[in-house]
């Protein structure tokens, strides 16, 4: 976990505003009003960063099983109802599943499933989830191949974040994209678009590897 003050700190360093050294100042002399911006930018630095995460996580969150909310509709398709704070997926599992779904499917899969059948999918097709909305409004995740007795036991995704929590599991190199994001947001306020620039590029190269 990555908390909220150390994010801070590292984008106070990246831009010359460090707590040891705050008599040199790029932007402003007025400490706690640069602090309060920051705070306000993360949760953008953040959601830019996931969408350029590369299989990388940048504020990932695990349920527990018991958590995990699981419904079926009249089709036979089990649905997960997603947490307020969703924004993608990194891995979900039924307990029939030999191995996990890692990605959200385009919804023409839900029209290959109705075309093969519920019950002559083999436990070993791969598993598929198609984001949906339910009567309420609430988003879903459509889960198939399924029994009818499946249960969840794996459940991970990325969150918006949130700052009384900082970032969940994260990886260093993601850790330190969000940083450079917020830096390249922060001299967007104050106008110094050449430095917003030049972060915002290496926040790019640190999204650019995929992780192995």
């Amino acid at each position: 976990m990555i908390t909220t003050e150390e994010l801070i700190k590292r984008v106070r360093c990246l831009i010359n505003e460090t707590e040891d050294d705050s008599g040199v100042s790029l932007i402003t002399d007025d400490t706690r009003s640069i602090d309060d911006t920051i705070v306000r930018l993360i949760p953008q630095a953040v959601g830019i960063v996931q969408k350029q995460r590369n299989g990388r996580y940048v504020n990932v969150k695990s349920l527990k099983p018991g958590d995990v909310a699981l419904g079926e509709t009249p089709e036979g398709f089990k649905v997960l109802a997603l947490p307020g704070d969703f924004t993608d997926l990194v891995s979900v599992r039924l307990a029939s599943w030999k191995t996990s779904c890692i990605g959200i499917s385009s919804p023409d899969c839900v029209e290959l499933y109705y075309k093969l059948g519920k019950n002559s999918l083999p436990l070993s097709f791969t598993p598929v989830c198609v984001m949906d909305v339910a009567v309420d409004g609430a988003k879903v995740l459509k889960l198939f191949p399924c029994n009818d007795d499946d249960t969840a036991v794996r459940f991970v995704y990325e969150a918006e974040f949130d700052a009384s929590e900082g970032l969940g599991m994260c990886d260093e190199r993601m850790a330190d994209a969000v940083a450079y994001v917020c830096a390249a947001l922060l001299y967007n306020v104050f106008e110094r678009y050449d430095a917003a620039k030049s972060f915002m590029s290496f926040a790019v190269a640190l999204c650019g590897e995929s992780a192995k």
